[in-house]
């Protein structure tokens, strides 16, 4: 009974996305967080670097994705999802040739769609991870990764952040022969911070057809804007992160927020892109919360806070509050680590 057990522990390895695996895997986990996007640095910028920007990762929500050996292909789990992990399954077999191997895959986790958090890019790569491993690739760059999920190609924050997790600053890409941005800083928050997301019922944030409009549509990005939000991230908001300064980075974070929420503000109806999180915004900042920032497109806002205690505070006293009956509100970590993979 005991040697069983022990061999079956010695089957079972955990890795990040950085691990180096071994033999043919026939069942494999992989556990993602969310991302966070404060905003670009240079959408449609005239010279330079393309897109860029700054976000990081958090806990949760998850993706949490078992792909398993199987004799004929099946997809179990949340219904909302499948069809999409069907499409991704499809792309990722016709980019890997016959090294797919058919399997069933159990989505056992997932992210809100079109929130601000990332959810089509952490299931993409989660999805592409797995296969990987059950063909029995090993250490598979997350850029290859990217490619054969099609994630990516605008911002790559997901992307850097599914690999490595932490506060991530990307630099955009040049040209086409570097199809996603360059990751410029990477830097672990401080694990005592904590945020308190928060999202209000039945709404959602511009995507597909309509963030590809939305793009399309806007004007470039005045040089003197850029060179603003890149003074904020260089001069105040790494610093701050370096030094443990959460009073200096919750500043930071507001004011990067703000003035991407100016430009995008056609786009999306003003700062923020739903009216509740603006008054929502107004309240925090009147109690003397200081770090408020959207997320992406929306709806999603984050509030930083320096504390477990602050943030269960917080949280507590807006969900019950009854002005914010309709708002979900949630306390999440820092995520200092790319997505785990458990092979067995």
């Amino acid at each position: 009974m005991a040697g069983a057990l022990n061999s079956r522990l010695d089957a079972l390895r955990i890795v990040t996305t950085d691990g180096i695996l071994g033999d043919m895997a026939t069942q494999v986990t992989v556990t993602t967080g969310s991302r966070l996007h404060f905003g670009p640095l240079a959408p449609a910028g005239s010279s330079g670097g393309k897109f860029g920007g700054v976000g990081m990762m958090i806990s949760a929500p998850g993706v949490i994705v078992t792909a398993r050996s199987a004799e004929r292909e099946g997809i179990s789990g949340e219904d909302a999802s499948r069809s999409r992990v069907a499409q991704l399954v499809s792309r990722i077999r016709e980019t890997m040739g016959n090294a797919a191997a058919p399997c069933e895959i159990e989505l056992r986790e997932t992210i809100p769609s079109h929130s601000g958090l990332g959810s089509g890019t952490q299931l993409g790569l989660a999805v592409a991870r797995a296969l990987s491993e059950l063909a029995g690739e090993r250490d598979v760059p997350v850029e290859t990764l990217a490619r054969r999920s099609g994630r990516g190609l605008r911002s790559a924050i997901g992307l850097h952040g599914f690999g490595r997790g932490g506060f991530l600053v990307d630099g955009g890409r040049a040209d086409q022969r570097h199809p996603f941005g360059t990751l410029v800083a990477r830097y672990e928050v401080p694990s005592e911070w904590r945020l308190v997301l928060a999202s209000p019922g039945q709404s959602q944030g511009l995507s597909g057809a309509d963030e590809q409009r939305a793009f399309a549509a806007q004007r470039p990005m005045p040089v003197e804007l850029t060179g603003e939000l890149c003074r904020i991230a260089l001069m105040d908001w790494l610093p701050a992160l370096v030094e443990a300064d959460f009073a200096r980075f919750s500043a930071a974070t507001f004011e990067f927020g703000v003035r991407v929420g100016q430009f995008f503000s056609a786009a999306q109806g003003g700062v923020f892109a739903h009216q509740r999180m603006a008054l929502l915004v107004e309240q925090l900042r009147a109690r003397g919360v200081q770090g408020v920032a959207q997320t992406s497109w929306g709806p999603t806002i984050a509030t930083l806070c320096a504390s477990q205690n602050e943030a269960a505070e917080l949280a507590s006293d807006l969900t019950g509050d009854p002005n914010w009956s309709d708002t979900t509100f949630r306390v999440v970590e820092p995520l200092n680590r790319g997505a785990t993979v458990a092979v067995e």
